[in-house]
């Protein structure tokens, strides 16, 4: 590595400048009419002559007593015949993430037990084979290749063989579904100039504002469909359907194109889960939380209530609340129970317990919910405290784990984390007694000063430096501390914009600011010097803050190191084995919460080098306030076992 990376200045300088403040076209069959064409034939069974033989009528009769013996989803099957595989693959679980299917003997999914990598199986206790270690959303399945929206990477467009070879990534922009209609890719996505050519967007979008677009399948050709602010939306091949909020939720749909719009539907107490089905539209709606059919007449009819999530397979609605799964049949309107669990009562927030197997098949995410693949129910939900989230399979009345995983303990995930703690500011990791012997006996390098003094003597606006001094004990300590002298210089540099900035304040408004550089948890180890540096203060606002920047050096050269040069892979394979840790373990300290972030992959979307120290017991990733969850919660950081990752740490 050459010396313009390692040097310390710029890197802090930047630090501290950047931070200063194939699809099937045939028309689906009519149900009602294929039931009207099974009385007919009914019928005319019945009036055939008496002259049929005597064997003819046993025959009828055993074709009978085998059909009602049938299982019930063989008799839906014959009802309404297979879903087409355009459904089946980019509609059936939409409103679930999608992160689940079949084809040619496997399902294709997100494991959770191999560090949420996209995997295959032939099914429940059969081996898994890892397809691509990277973390998907929706995937779709088209002859031996596999199309996946890569979570691990800000949530692009990937293909990978089905047998693991070729991964190869498609296209830059962000997706957030991925709906393939013939060799077009529909989905959601933020604002860019560059896919709306003919400027369909002509006011300024918020950050997470997300419209439609259609790309090709190759990565070409992507261009903006829908101009308006999208919560979801869904297609039927012929219509795009979309919810807007206008000071109420509106449903439209238009072309394929985005033209030709229309409002369909309106309602002031919401809308979700849109889902187009047989030529009608299914949702939910309301305060009763509706499961609703929309016909093609804009009709109205309400088939059940306390529905949170649908999706629906061979003529059936498979729903979920807080407590149950059912199934609806969409003919007969029969609603049936296909499993419960009851909430856990206990003595807590609102009576019940504050972890996630309190709504077991719903926590308002993606990394939750409820899925039908190849004929078959499966679900996503919490299992226990040492397996966190597992995928499961209905077997008759009772759901069962599809893919098993040895327990864990939270401490073989993360030793520590500020979640778990009051104190907004809090860095993991036990002191390393070792480092005294390495300091200078004169003491850190310190520098203090104050804006002002008052007339009565008090002064405001203090602002100081605080680093360490290293002696000859160890071999590299002048570069270390010339290191130090060049960080030193850059932090003095700030206080001239702290001192500017509390010069253009009323006096009144100085009482409590100040403006600190520090560091702590200093760590010498055999190979590696770290430490938390950080820079920090109060200037107003609800409370104080700190931004971080750790430092790990070479111990032997007295260089800084990055990231990358702590690893034997690439960045994209340590950072998902080191967050994968980190969502597992919440995942089993029950934070329902920590789904949302999951979705959008946090984590790595946050990350930034110059963001992790070295502890005597591992490495600790440092996240800014907000960066992963509201303010309150501080500054997360987490502190993840060497034994972890191991086998790709440059010991």
């Amino acid at each position: 590595m050459n010396r313009v990376k390692r040097c310390i200045g710029l890197a802090i300088l930047l630090l501290i400048t950047g931070c200063s403040t194939g699809v099937s076209t045939e028309t689906e069959s009519n149900p009602q009419k294929e039931l009207i064409q099974e009385d007919e034939l009914r019928i005319e069974t019945e009036s055939q002559t008496e002259e049929d033989s005597q064997s003819g009528q046993e025959s009828r009769q055993e074709k009978i007593s085998v059909q009602t013996t049938k299982e019930e989803n063989d008799l839906t099957a014959e009802l309404y015949g297979e879903d087409d595989d355009f459904y089946v693959q980019c509609l059936q679980n939409l409103n679930q993430g999608n992160s689940i299917t079949y084809s040619d003997g496997y399902y294709y999914y997100r494991s959770q037990t191999e560090n949420y990598s996209l995997c295959r199986t032939k099914g429940a206790g059969m081996p898994v084979e890892v397809v691509a270690d990277q973390v998907p959303g929706s995937i779709y399945v088209r002859d031996d290749q596999v199309y996946f929206i890569n979570v691990s990477d800000n949530r692009t467009l990937y293909c990978v063989g089905t047998d693991g070879s070729g991964l190869k990534k498609i296209s830059d922009f962000p997706m957030h579904e991925l709906i393939v209609l013939e060799d077009k890719v529909y989905f959601r996505s933020v604002y860019d100039r560059e896919y709306d050519p003919f400027y369909l967007l002509t006011e300024e979008p918020a950050e997470d504002d997300c419209y439609i677009y259609s790309m090709n399948l190759d990565g070409s050709g992507c261009e903006l469909l829908v101009p308006k602010v999208c919560m979801e939306f869904a297609t039927d091949g012929e219509w795009l359907y979309y919810l807007v909020y206008e000071d109420e939720f509106v449903l439209y749909k238009s072309g394929m194109d985005g033209k030709e719009e229309e409002k369909i539907l309106y309602k002031k107490d919401g809308i979700w889960d849109i889902l187009p089905y047989q030529g009608d539209l299914y949702l939910v709606e309301g305060n009763q939380d509706l499961l609703v059919c929309l016909n093609a007449q804009g009709k109205e009819e309400i088939l059940a209530s306390d529905v949170l999530h649908l999706t629906i397979a061979r003529g059936q609605a498979y729903v979920i609340n807080e407590e149950k799964i059912r199934r609806i049949d969409l003919t007969t309107g029969e609603d049936r129970i296909l499993a419960d669990r009851n909430k856990t009562l206990k003595n807590g927030y609102h009576g019940y317990q504050s972890r996630e197997d309190t709504y077991p098949w719903y926590s308002g995410s993606h990394n939750r919910g409820i899925f039908l693949v190849n004929g078959q129910v499966f679900a996503r939900y919490y299992e226990s405290e040492t397996k966190g989230v597992l995928w499961h399979i209905l077997n008759g009345e009772t759901f069962v784990i599809f893919e098993d995983m040895e327990p864990l303990t939270a401490e073989e995930l993360v030793l520590d984390t500020s979640l778990l703690h009051e104190a907004d500011i809090y860095y993991p990791g036990r002191i390393d007694e070792n480092v005294q012997e390495y300091l200078d006996a004169d003491g850190d390098l310190y520098y203090e000063e104050t804006f002002g003094t008052r007339e009565a003597g008090s002064v405001y606006g203090h602002f100081s430096i605080t680093l360490p001094k290293f002696n000859s004990k160890l071999d590299s300590y002048e570069q270390l501390n010339q290191q130090m002298e060049k960080l030193l210089e850059l932090a003095l540099e700030d206080k001239d914009s702290f001192f500017q900035e509390m010069s253009e304040l009323r006096q009144d408004q100085w009482i409590s600011w100040r403006r600190e550089h520090e560091y702590c948890n200093l760590y010498i180890g055999e190979k590696y010097i770290s430490m938390h540096y950080s820079r920090g203060g109060y200037e107003g606002g609800m409370r104080e803050w700190k931004q971080s920047m750790p430092l790990i050096f070479d111990r032997e050269t007295g260089f800084m190191l990055h990231m990358d040069d702590l690893f034997t892979v690439e960045e994209s394979i340590y950072i998902k084995r080191l967050t994968g840790a980190i969502y597992k373990y919440c995942e089993m300290m029950g934070m329902d919460y920590w789904n949302d972030a999951f979705d959008n992959n946090v984590l790595v979307k946050n990350y930034r080098d110059l963001r992790c120290y070295l502890t005597p017991d591992g490495i600790v990733l440092c996240y800014e306030r907000y960066e992963i969850k509201h303010g309150a919660s501080g500054s997360p950081a987490f502190e993840i076992p060497y034994e972890w990752f191991a086998d790709i740490y440059k010991q």
